[in-house]
């Protein structure tokens, strides 16, 4: 289980709010002893789908139009997430839900939680707190 804290807080509230949807979603899968539950995935990866297009977007926009040096490195991570989740989007469309899969994607999302939202949206989020955007 994946706990929400104000440690991995940005300081925007719209990329905090999108952030804690996205623990909410990953916490579907693992709703006991860290047992991943594959009856869940087909519900977070609907989410997963919109959360690119609508968060990841959100998040580059913000980039762009606050000229943010981070850019370029923000923006392949962003791509490398796409690329990771529909490789796994392919595993469950040609093996179906099960517990390797359910696993495979909880673990690969409590990583980007850790890696992506701890540190690199971090360093965005202190980027558009100094530009007065919270």
């Amino acid at each position: 289980m994946y706990e929400w804290s104000a440690d991995l807080e940005v300081g925007v509230e719209t990329i905090d709010a999108q952030h804690r949807e996205l623990f909410k979603a990953i916490n579907s899968l693992l709703p006991g002893e860290g047992e991943a539950s594959p009856a869940e995935i087909p519900g977070v990866i609907a989410f997963l789908e919109d959360y690119v297009v609508n968060h990841f977007g959100m998040e580059e926009i913000y980039m762009r139009r606050l000229s943010y040096p981070g850019y370029p490195a923000h923006k392949n991570e962003h791509v490398a997430f796409i690329t990771n989740f529909y490789d796994l989007r392919d595993e469950f469309d040609a093996d179906g839900s099960g517990p390797a899969i359910a696993d495979k994607l909880a673990r690969f999302l409590g990583d980007w939680l850790v890696n992506h939202i701890g540190k690199v949206d971090k360093a965005l989020g202190a980027y558009l707190r100094e530009k007065g955007r919270t």
